[in-house]
C-alpha cells in the first residue's frame, strides 16, 4: 500500500555561483555532481526530480587537468521535499 507521501515528487534546486571577484570563472564551466553522477553545466540554476533519499551534491570547477574549488553537502530527501542549495566553489 503506498500514501500520498510516498508518491509526492521530490527534487533538488541546484544554484551554482562563482565570486563576483573571479570574473575568470565565467570562461569555465561548472561540474555539478550528485551522487557520483557528473555534468558539465552553465553557472545558474538546475532542477533535478529525484526519488527520496541520502544524497551528495557538490560543485567544482576544470582547472588544468583536475578539478578544483570542490564544495559539497550531503543530506537526506524526504518524499514530496524540494531541497535548495547554493553552492560556490571554493
Amino acid at each position: 500500500m503506498t500514501t500520498a507521501a510516498s508518491n509526492a515528487k521530490s527534487s533538488i534546486e541546484v544554484t551554482v555561483t562563482h565570486n563576483p571577484f573571479a570574473f575568470f570563472y565565467k570562461a569555465l564551466t561548472a561540474t555539478i555532481t550528485i551522487n557520483g553522477n557528473i555534468e558539465r553545466k552553465p553557472w545558474g540554476k538546475y532542477v533535478y526530480d529525484l526519488p527520496p533519499g541520502d544524497y551528495e551534491v557538490a560543485a567544482s570547477y576544470p582547472w588544468i587537468l583536475r578539478e578544483c574549488g570542490k564544495n559539497s553537502v550531503r543530506f537526506t530527501l524526504a518524499p514530496g521535499q524540494t531541497k535548495k542549495l547554493d553552492i560556490a566553489p571554493g
